[in-house]
């Protein structure tokens, strides 16, 4: 243990997210007039390092599902990765691919570094253990080494636990894109509908010549981007939903109200009603061509009025109570993830081609897949599907008591963090520090996909990024008053 550097800030993990607080840390410190520039660690494995997986561990067909204008690490700046995409493509498309933006993080950390504002000190593995210390924790290595800091950030990126821990090591299971044999003719059974079963569907779509059956438990299938929002809600939107509150102290109550006065209000002028109404009788090539249909003339309300709520659904969140935010997950997160969660244009017309040829069907399940006699077996309402692969692109649990992660196993047992009842680790949704028994562990944060619990809206990157700036606002304000309390 190197007790002789103590630095200000770790930050475990440096993907999308932390970088952006790096960045964000840069964008405050820039503003602080003659204080001691801070010492930051920061810590990943060399193979993702300023890179993260969620982006530098993607093929290159898969694509983001967000315009670029809203993937800036920092609001100095928010054209910047557009105007990056423009200079290095010349003529980029309108969805940029994983690993272009996987590039962007790593010459966003490049710059930070080039400034010299910060001063960084890089360690290239694996953290695997966060501990308790006189001087705020020790971050405990692989092969031992031990860094000393006052203050800790987890920017873990997107942890699960296993959805199907019986299949581990049976024979055609799937959980990667490199798992998956391009020679392939055999059937593909992929688990889930959304952004990354779709991942899935494309890869394997293109590398092989699988059949490939998708499915959920709620039978839901991917909904297509609109070229632009055109319709404004009148009844659901953020003023209503406070003025409400009002009359009723149940959150998830008035929510639903709003939603389905404004349902109403389209006049059956919407897409849901009818695209359902495909799906349900098995037209699956049906559906999907009336929703890019619209999709091109900019024709879908309902999406509109979903989409409507990104900026404030954390906040409707936080005001909800445990029980209605189970409720929510339980009743509507299927309907939620497809409809609030649509995929661009190019990829819904692989689905459409991916159709017609034969090749793709979606299917909603009855009953949990098995393996039996060499191949993976479902039931679905449409019959029983066997096939010889089986995909989960499920995404993986949130339950964060089952997650294999060292790292977290520790913090657990050590009682640092303790997992959310709705997913995740229970941290402070205001200052973003974790939180045990109702009590903070002191200068331990989490940032990213594992506040899902607390924060809904992690799944994200702006979001994230928003909060980035957030913590480091909250980090700057300490800073600048303990460096004063020193000078007096």
């Amino acid at each position: 243990m190197d007790e002789s550097l103590i630095v200000d800030i770790a930050i475990v993990g440096l993907g999308a997210t932390g970088v952006s607080l790096l960045s964000q840390i840069q964008d405050e410190v820039y503003n602080i007039n003659n204080a001691k520039r801070p010492t930051i660690a920061v810590f990943n494995p060399s193979s993702s390092f300023a890179s993260g997986k969620a982006f530098g561990d993607a093929d290159t067909l898969h694509k983001v599902n967000t315009p670029p204008w809203m993937m800036s690490v920092t609001n100095m700046e928010p054209d910047k990765f557009g105007h990056w995409l423009h200079n290095k493509l010349k003529q980029p498309s309108g969805w940029p691919a994983r690993l272009e933006y996987s590039q962007f993080i790593s010459q966003a950390y490049h710059d930070i570094r080039l400034a010299g504002i910060l001063k960084i000190h890089e360690y290239k593995n694996n953290v695997i253990a966060i501990n308790r210390h006189a001087c705020g924790f020790s971050i405990t290595m692989e092969g031992g080494n031990i860094i000393l800091g006052r203050k800790v950030v987890m920017c873990l990126g997107a942890q699960a636990a296993e959805i199907f821990p019986g299949f581990k090591k049976t024979p055609g299971f799937i959980e990667h894109h490199l798992d998956y044999q391009p020679d392939n003719q055999r059937p593909l059974i992929i688990a889930g509908s959304g952004l990354t079963a779709i991942d899935a569907f494309r890869y394997a779509w293109a590398k092989g010549k699988s059949n490939i059956h998708l499915y959920s438990r709620r039978g839901y299938a991917p909904t297509c981007l609109t070229e632009m929002n055109n319709y404004s809600p009148i009844h659901l939107n953020w003023r209503n939903i406070v003025a409400n509150s009002e009359k009723s102290n149940n959150a998830l109550q008035t929510f639903t109200q709003l939603l389905r006065k404004e349902y109403s209000a389209l006049g059956g002028k919407d897409e849901f009603k009818q695209a359902m109404k495909l799906l349900w009788a098995g037209k699956q090539k049906s559906y999907f061509k009336y929703l890019q249909s619209r999709a091109e003339n900019a024709d879908l309300p309902w999406q509109d009025v979903l989409v409507s709520t990104r900026p404030y659904m954390h906040k409707l969140w936080n005001a909800m109570t445990l029980t209605q935010r189970q409720k929510f997950s339980s009743e509507y997160g299927a309907l939620w993830a497809a409809w609030r969660h649509p995929i661009p244009q190019e990829v819904f017309s692989e689905m459409i081609q991916a159709c017609g040829d034969g090749r793709l069907q979606l299917h909603q399940s009855i009953s949990e897949p098995k393996y039996d006699n060499g191949q993976f077996v479902l039931l679905t309402r449409q019959g029983k599907i066997s096939a010889n692969y089986f995909w989960d692109a499920t995404g993986g649990s949130q339950n964060l008591e089952k997650m294999e992660v060292p790292i977290l196993k520790i913090l657990i047992k050590n009682k640092m963090v303790e997992a959310h009842p709705c997913g995740g680790i229970n941290i402070n949704p205001l200052t973003y520090e974790c939180i045990v028994g109702n009590y903070p562990t002191h200068g331990l944060y989490n940032l990213g996909p594992l506040s899902k619990g607390c924060l809904f809206s992690t799944n994200a990157f702006w979001f994230n990024a928003r909060c980035a700036e957030n913590w480091a606002k909250q980090w700057a304000l300490s800073y600048v008053n303990n460096a004063e309390r020193e000078r007096s």
